[in-house]
């Protein structure tokens, strides 16, 4: 049957005026919440520069409050200083126990996770060395990771294992612990898998726990010295290390270096020559450890002072 024309016109009319009032769908993605560019964090002309090198593994990057630049040679169970203002590496200790994680307190302290020793330690500025944890409920640690020290004059580190080396485990599980100024052990966090960087927010009022035995990075309200809120799912990346600017941005290292805003949203990725292990934001300078060498990389944001 035929349509009188003016009919089509009418329906063709009616059909368009439905089409435009739904669009059809297509894989754009709206302004909203869209992540800042990634020249941001990073300009894309920034290379690496290698500071040192012929190293075994490297990990721990910490800065003194002199400025200069710690981290350690795991398998050589060394700590390496660099001088920025001389590019200078030394050697500052040996015989370190296998140590990892580095954090410098406000005091001028070096706190150091001896995993082969299963103990963190400090080190004072005249170079004496004390033991600040070595156990829990009479039990030895398992090999202490990565460390950081809060306002409060504590600190709160990780306790996994890897490898067979160091005697049996004589905690039932790896877990994250505080020990305020007094010296006093608390287990704080022991549902994770393996628990291994660890940092605070600016403001010390959020812990990242990284947890590459389950490849998530947790975050905890901080209610207190050592009190935590439950633990929320910030982002499923088994990170290593971690570091923080002055935004409250996380920068953590696996295969690349990838750094998220404090919501989760991924803000940047770039990768160094090598492997990343760890990482450590001093001004707008990125100092990186990674595998056999110590790299450095200028930012657009800053480290927390």
């Amino acid at each position: 049957m035929k349509l009188p024309l003016i009919l089509l016109i009418i329906l063709f009319f009616t059909f368009t005026g439905i089409a435009a009032e739904h669009p059809k769908a297509t894989n754009h993605h709206p302004e909203v919440g869209k992540p800042p560019s990634p020249s941001a964090i990073i300009e894309d002309s920034a290379t690496f520069e290698k500071l040192a090198d012929g190293f075994k593994f490297t990990e721990g990057p910490a800065v003194s409050l002199d400025g200069k630049i710690y981290f350690n040679d795991i398998p050589n169970e060394r700590t390496h200083v660099f001088d920025p203002a001389t590019r200078e590496t030394t050697v500052f200790r040996e015989e370190t126990g296998r140590a990892n994680g580095l954090f410098f307190t406000t005091e001028g302290s070096l706190l150091a996770c001896e995993g082969g020793n299963r103990r963190v330690t400090l080190t004072g500025a005249d170079g004496t060395i004390r033991v600040a944890a070595d156990a829990y409920k009479g039990g030895k640690l398992n090999s202490p990771n990565d460390v950081v020290p809060d306002k409060h004059g504590g600190f709160y580190f990780t306790d996994p294992r890897y490898g067979k080396g160091g005697g049996d485990l004589e905690q039932d599980v790896m877990a994250v612990y505080y020990v305020n100024k007094e010296g006093d052990i608390f287990q704080i966090a022991g549902d994770l898998t393996k628990p291994n960087g660890i940092i605070l927010s600016p403001g010390q009022d959020t812990l990242y726990v990284a947890d590459p035995g389950a490849e998530t990075i947790w975050s905890y309200l901080v209610k207190g010295p050592g009190k935590l809120g439950p633990k929320r799912k910030f982002a499923n990346v088994g990170s290593d290390g971690m570091t923080v600017d002055t935004n409250g941005n996380i920068y953590v290292t696996w295969t690349d270096i990838i750094v998220f805003a404090p919501s989760g949203m991924e803000l940047a990725r770039f990768t160094p020559p090598e492997k990343p292990a760890n990482c450590l934001l001093v001004g707008n300078e990125l100092y990186v450890t990674a595998r056999t060498g110590f790299y450095r990389i200028k930012l657009q944001t800053s480290g927390i002072e």
